[in-house]
């Protein structure tokens, strides 16, 4: 078994069609979702909580996550979640190996429903209406605000305005917080969370020293260590938007000579943590610097707390326990 794939290939892969090879097949369709029983906990079958956004490439588990804690992403993070029991690059080949199958030799499989009045489509796409400033809208810098980047915003994110990429249906536009990745699509976050991005998704690269790399998940954690360290040499930062790419990565940083990684405390994270320092002997995981949070950015929030925060709760709490019932 080879130790890299072509993670490209594996993300366009449709999750129904390989549910399917796997003997799963949806309860109901309804518009671009497909709902399922969820096959990763034990479940009383009357509600399908599993929804598979097909043409996107995701999947959640309304339900909650199982005793990975994995409960929505893509097709990656399913297979982290179907298989708990194997590591990170071994489910990357199962995944592989599940879509290779001949189709003929699986009783169970049944070809996933194409409905006359769906177009065929490559994904769910988006287009850009126009960029600004960091600044012009409300919402958004409040957001900002919120993850206590704001002030070094600047330069690095821009507001992204984008819509449906379709002749017809909804023309409305949305906006988001954006960022350029390698192919000069952008990547975005919405202020309720939502993450996509407007043409292909990729790397994004902020050069700077040559002989110093620093490896983030995503752009929100690369500003919240921005803020916290200000260094005097900027390193050359990737940011992978995605763990998928991880692959993608390691010949191209397997000879720099300082290597720091940031990758969140979860299950996913410590993976890829656990696979690039196997690969990389040399690079080091910087993730103790946040012990405690599960990122970075979590880490810049908790601090944003006025100092007197913690106490007050605490004291609140003891006035709490210690008051009696009238009688």
């Amino acid at each position: 078994m080879t130790g890299f794939l072509d993670m490209s290939t594996l993300e366009n892969i449709s999750i129904v069609d390989f549910l399917s090879r796997l003997g799963h097949q949806p309860v109901r369709k309804i518009g671009r979702e497909h709902f399922y029983h969820s096959m990763l906990r034990e479940t009383k079958k009357d509600t399908p909580s599993f929804t598979v956004w097909d043409a996107g490439g995701k999947w959640i588990d309304r339900g909650g996550p199982g005793q990975t804690n994995i409960k929505g992403g893509g097709i990656v993070q399913l297979g982290l979640a179907y298989w708990p029991q194997l590591t990170f690059v071994e489910v990357l080949h199962k995944i592989k190996e599940v879509s290779n199958l001949d189709t003929s030799l699986i009783p169970e499989y049944i070809p996933p429903i194409k409905y006359a009045h769906e177009k065929e489509e490559e994904g769910y796409k988006f287009e850009l209406v126009n960029t600004r400033p960091i600044g012009s809208n409300y919402v958004l810098t409040q957001y900002l605000k919120s993850r206590g980047i704001l002030d070094v915003a600047k330069g690095y994110l821009s507001e992204v305005y984008y819509r449906h990429k379709s002749g017809a249906g909804d023309r409305r536009t949305f906006y988001a917080i954006g960022w350029q990745n390698e192919h000069g699509n952008w990547e975005f976050s919405n202020a309720k969370g939502f993450k996509s991005s407007v043409g292909a998704k990729g790397i994004s690269v902020i050069n700077g020293n040559p002989d110093h790399m620093v490896l983030f998940e995503g752009r929100f954690d690369f500003l919240s260590w921005l803020k916290e360290k200000q260094p005097h040499i900027m390193p050359t930062v990737i940011i992978l938007n995605t763990i998928v790419f991880l692959d993608k990565i390691i010949d191209r940083i397997s000879n720099i000579p300082v290597v720091d990684v940031y990758f969140d405390h979860d299950g996913p994270g410590r993976r890829c943590t656990a696979q690039l320092l196997k690969e990389i002997p040399h690079a080091v995981d910087r993730s103790y610097e946040y012990q405690g949070y599960k990122d970075y950015n979590e880490k810049i929030k908790k601090e944003m707390e006025p100092p007197d925060y913690a106490q007050k709760s605490a004291d609140q709490e003891t006035r709490n326990f210690g008051t009696s019932p009238k009688r």
